[in-house]
């Protein structure tokens, strides 16, 4: 999995449940990830691909990605967990990608460990268009991204993957919301900006009062806009599929706070269809923890994407503005390629560090 960080109150694998603070710093890399490495497996495993040329890596949360010629990358993973998401992956998108019209990134070779590297890794298709954390999506990407995520939305089996952090209960998502929400107002107030807390305790206590027990289905479960292609402000698709697991429609929903502005997420749902009062209300309450976590980043670019949504959202406005959203509008946001938080170098290719 390769995202901005977490916020949904479950911490990292192994650690107590309801994990008071999300990590906002990627692991260390356990293997050496290099374009030597990456031409050396080529040439050992795929070696009609092996003269394509290589870009430098952006190092992700989980993975270290290349882009390969135009039209591929090569997907290598950091740590042995990150193995366990790219082997789900392999089991499970391929096959439920087989009836999607949207663009998504699709795995078109498989790698084995090699005398170069001890894991698994692929080789994926690439997606022209820019993220969307660089070039956010504007109002058109509503009807598409309603529809993709209808098509993601299927029932999942009980055997589906959970991810301790995304398939999770939505009450389980508070006590990283309240961490944020005690450092929230300084952080806004050094950036002129105000949390109204009164606004956040009645948006997050209309979510938690509804029913959490809709059917659970498969969710991409990492859907920030450093997981979404933006093609001039339109959709232009969905990458890393690292996370796709079982749970609770509303996740997914919930990223679109991130994504899109406040009447265009009503237009997503609107073309999603079916989305009842209490889906649409946990999603709400998703995107506000997620929007908050992101807000208290420690890096520019991504904590912007964090105001601007709680400012969708209508809990944040400018100090001294009229109380619209202002300069917390999506124009005039800008990003690090499609690296993200705790990325190493500027690219237009992959992957962040962990998802909200």
């Amino acid at each position: 999995m390769t995202n901005p960080p977490s916020a949904s109150g479950a911490g990292r694998p192994g650690e107590p449940y309801g994990h008071p603070m999300p990590s906002f710093a990627p692991p260390l890399s356990e293997v050496v990830t290099s374009r030597e490495v990456v031409r050396a497996l080529l040439r050992e495993q795929h070696p009609d691909l092996a003269d394509r040329e290589i870009a430098d890596p952006v190092e992700g949360f989980d993975m270290a990605v290349f882009r390969l010629g135009e039209d591929l990358a090569v997907r290598l993973p950091r740590h042995r967990e990150a193995v366990v998401s790219l082997d789900a992956e392999v089991r499970w998108a391929a096959k439920l990608s087989e009836g999607w019209t949207f663009p998504a990134q699709r795995i078109v070779r498989l790698g084995v460990p090699g005398e170069e590297f001890p894991w698994c890794w692929a080789v994926t298709s690439w997606l022209p268009g820019r993220i969307a954390a660089e070039h956010p999506l504007d109002a058109s990407a509503a009807p598409d991204l309603g529809r993709a995520l209808a098509r993601i939305h299927r029932p999942a089996p009980a055997d589906a993957p959970f991810d301790v952090e995304q398939s999770i209960r939505l009450i389980e998502r508070d006590p990283v919301l309240r961490t944020m929400l005690r450092i929230l107002p300084a952080v806004g107030a050094a950036r002129g900006l105000n949390l109204d807390s009164g606004a956040v305790e009645e948006l997050w206590a209309r979510a938690l009062s509804v029913p959490d027990d809709a059917p659970r289905v498969w969710i991409h479960a990492d859907l920030h806009p450093f997981n979404v292609i933006s093609d001039g402000g339109r959709f232009g698709g969905i990458i890393d599929w690292s996370s796709i697991s079982r749970g609770d429609p509303a996740v997914d929903l919930g990223f679109l706070w991130l994504l899109l502005p406040r009447a265009a997420v009503g237009e997503a749902y609107r073309v999603y269809g079916d989305l009842d009062e209490a889906t649409a209300a946990r999603a709400e309450g998703i995107g506000l923890v997620k929007a908050a976590t992101l807000a208290g980043v420690p890096k520019d670019e991504v904590a912007r994407i964090g105001w601007r949504a709680l400012a969708e959202l209508g809990v944040a406005v400018r100090v001294g503005s009229d109380g619209g959203s202002g300069d917390l509008t999506r124009t005039g946001d800008r990003a690090v390629g499609r690296g993200g938080p705790g990325s190493r170098r500027r690219r237009r290719p992959d992957v962040p560090p962990r998802r909200p």
